[in-house]
């Protein structure tokens, strides 16, 4: 049976049923079968095209179309199964739809525009505006313009229209940015008009827009509400090797990192939004598009531009209601799932593509969203990279309810997101995320399954990468690649308690944020850079198992004057942790280099402690390492509830402004502690002090310590508690 064949029989199917969209009139109007996560289809704007395809030819011959004449303003256009139309126009005439049965494919040699409502790629349809095999040449511009025009609250009751729908197969392909975005090899100040960067930059040309991340590392003042970026978007006057002038000089400095004798070892990035294959809003301040991929749908889009689309705003979600029987009972005014790019229950081709991924994302744009920019949602084994994303609220890339697996986010640049801690109650999630995805995070990942490295997280309003809160169970993940998670024989059940993050190594965050990352979960950090963090390189409270390996973190110490003022490298503090490792870190010109004021995680069944461990690690802070031990009288079955063990640790002292001239410390056993504690703690257990083989000791909580808190009462120079040198 062909592909047209079974649309119709599936529309024929709809309408014997009786079942019609909700819909405050009386008019029936056909829908797309339902599939996972759409189980009310969407709407079928053009199930009465005004206009259809008759045979395969260009859209500009009258020959081609059943009213032997070009579609037109106001027109409802089908592609009809078995016909492959070349789109060769480029009009502004309002088109009501166009849905794709057959293939339309956008001239890759000459430039293109449309103009219309909402374009819908039905199963078995393509829309191709250029592909691997054959990009869309420099010289031309393929343009999809969403309408701006109110939604028909008969039609489409809960706004699914107006934008790029597609359950079927889609292939854009732009000219090639190599590279998508690049590090500069000097600092980028205010009234510079050329940058020049660590790489030629192939494809970036004249007229091409560029982003700039704000580099600050914020003052607590700074930060918040008070919030005001200094990320800038400038235009390519012209470009030679890796060499870009400007059409206008910076307004504002964007420095990098330095050490403490003030050599600039970290250099901020640039990206390239401009994309000569593009999908836009006609205006963001109007209907705002949105692009959807759903079901099987078969997606690969490279170097494409997403310009202000996303109709999902931040904070409260509110969606059209319909009473037991399908009619409208109140249209809503922030529907779900309208995001810029959005793959929604997209398990793919059942076939896998011929690259390994159910579905392709590479080297794209996303230039402003009211949310989110590119949302990955309950769909797996997807290709997200090398994309620029900019100017978003909530978060950048988003994973969006836990489930998603196996998808690879690699070498993505996402920058400029802001947020908001207020409470967003609606979203159907725990009190434990009141507002998910919603405090501004470069990248937020809401469940562990995936692979996460070489990206590149800059001026975020919270964490340069949020991994969150758990509290998600059991969850359900594919079997195999093109399997549908959502059914119970296609899919594992997977102990999200349990999980650990499948990879996260080689990222970077930097600039104008809170933490560089913000962690949840169990799995290993690996070759993490976070510089200019206003709070911690990494705030974690890890699951059972944890390790950071390959940590570098740069603050200014010039900032921490206040005592408001107090980034760490690493913050972590769980009560279920049993094991955490924080090894190969180089931490400089933070307040603290690691601080730990609690986690409690004694396994009674396996009698072993929860253990923090720091080793290898260089610090030049203020104090090196705090940790709250457990206390001793916790202890279960003679087994202490917390352990601290720091091994082969060189600490230089940072001297920094602080008020009341505290004295830089190594090892500080009081620092953030309660004035007056005299329960017994467990003593620190610290060997190869200074990196000096042998020096071994133990540091007791010091602050108003009886003798049996604390029995050995020795001091040793920069040591914050009483030092006990035989143990």
């Amino acid at each position: 049976m062909s592909s047209s064949h079974k649309a119709l029989f599936a529309l024929l199917a709809l309408l014997a049923s009786g079942w019609i969209a909700p819909a405050a009139a009386q008019d029936a109007h056909a829908h797309t079968p339902g599939v996972s996560g759409l189980p009310q289809g969407v709407p079928l704007f053009c199930a009465s095209p005004t206009v259809s395809s008759v045979r395969s030819g260009a859209w500009s011959d009258s020959a081609t179309w059943s009213t032997r004449r070009v579609p037109a303003a106001d027109d409802k256009v089908m592609i009809a199964s078995g016909h492959a139309v070349l789109y060769d126009a480029v009009s502004d005439a309002l088109l009501g739809c166009v849905e794709i049965a057959g293939t339309l494919t956008f001239k890759r040699d000459a430039s293109t525009r449309m103009r219309v409502v909402t374009l819908t790629v039905l199963e078995g349809g393509a829309l191709e505006l250029g592909s691997p095999a054959a990009p869309l040449l420099p010289a031309a511009t393929a343009e999809i313009v969403i309408a701006d025009r109110p939604f028909d609250p008969a039609i489409d009751p809960s706004q699914a229209g107006h934008g790029l729908i597609s359950f079927g197969r889609v292939t854009f392909h732009g000219a090639v940015k190599s590279p998508t975005f690049a590090r500069v090899v000097r600092e980028p100040l205010a009234g510079a008009s050329t940058l020049v960067f660590d790489q030629p930059v192939t494809g970036w040309k004249a007229g091409d827009t560029i982003v700039l991340p704000d580099t600050r590392q914020l003052r607590a003042s700074e930060s918040g509400r008070g919030y005001q970026p200094q990320t800038e978007k400038v235009q390519i006057a012209s470009v030679s090797g890796s060499s870009v002038v400007l059409t206008a000089p910076l307004a504002y400095d964007h420095k990098g990192a330095r050490d403490a004798s003030g050599t600039v070892v970290f250099l901020p990035h640039a990206g390239n939004l401009s994309r000569n294959v593009v999908v836009r809003s006609e205006n963001p301040e109007g209907t705002r598009g949105h692009v959807l991929f759903s079901s099987r749908a078969d997606v690969d889009i490279r170097y494409a531009e997403f310009r202000e689309l996303g109709r999902t705003k931040i904070g409260i979600l509110n969606n059209t209601e319909t009473d037991s029987e399908g009619r409208v009972r109140r249209i809503g005014t922030n529907q779900i799932g309208r995001y810029a790019i959005h793959f929604h229950h997209t398990f793919g081709p059942v076939e896998t593509p011929a690259n390994g991924h159910q579905f392709t994302v590479i080297g794209n744009a996303v230039d402003g969203s009211p949310k989110w920019g590119l949302v990955v949602h309950r769909s797996h084994y997807g290709l997200i990279r090398e994309n620029v994303v900019y100017n978003t609220r909530g978060a950048g890339i988003v994973t969006e309810d836990g489930t998603e697996s196996f998808n690879v986010f690699e070498g993505n640049f996402s920058l400029r997101t802001s947020g908001s801690r207020d409470a967003a109650p609606g979203n159907g999630y725990s009190s434990v995320l009141p507002n998910p995805g919603g405090d501004g995070s470069a990248f937020w990942f809401r469940g562990p399954n995936n692979y996460i490295r070489k990206n590149v997280a800059a001026s975020a309003a919270e964490s340069g990468f949020g991994l969150p809160a758990r509290l998600l169970g059991t969850i359900r993940v594919p079997k195999y690649k093109g399997a549908e998670s959502s059914r119970s024989s296609e899919s594992l059940a997977l102990d999200s308690e349990q999980a650990s993050v499948l990879e996260f190594s080689d990222n970077e965050a930097y600039g104008a944020i809170q933490s560089g990352v913000g962690w949840a979960w169990g799995g290993t950090i690996a070759n993490l850079k976070v510089w200019h963090a206003s709070k911690n390189g990494v705030t974690a409270s890890p699951t059972e198992k944890f390790a950071i390996d390959r940590l570098i973190v740069r603050g200014d110490p010039g900032l921490l004057d206040k005592p408001e003022e107090a980034p760490a490298g690493v913050w972590v503090a769980n009560y279920a942790a049993l094991s955490v490792t924080i090894k190969n870190a180089d931490v400089e010109g933070t307040r603290v280099g690691v601080v730990s004021p609690f986690f409690y995680g004694q396994s009674a069944e396996a009698n072993r402690p929860g253990v923090l461990a720091v080793e290898h690690s260089v610090f030049r802070t203020q104090v090196g390492i705090a940790v709250a031990t457990g206390y001793r009288d916790d202890a279960v079955n003679g087994v202490p509830m917390k352990r601290a063990i720091v091994r082969g640790v060189k600490f230089s002292p940072l001297a920094v402004p602080t008020p009341g001239g505290t004295a830089p410390e190594a090892i500080s056993m009081n620092y953030g502690m309660r004035a007056s504690d005299a329960r017994p703690r467990q003593p620190l257990d610290v060997y190869d002090f200074g990196q000096q083989a042998g020096r071994d000791f133990q540091v007791y909580y010091s602050l108003d310590a009886s003798a049996e808190a604390a029995p050995c009462r020795d001091t040793m120079p920069g040591i914050g508690g009483w030092v006990c040198r035989t143990k």
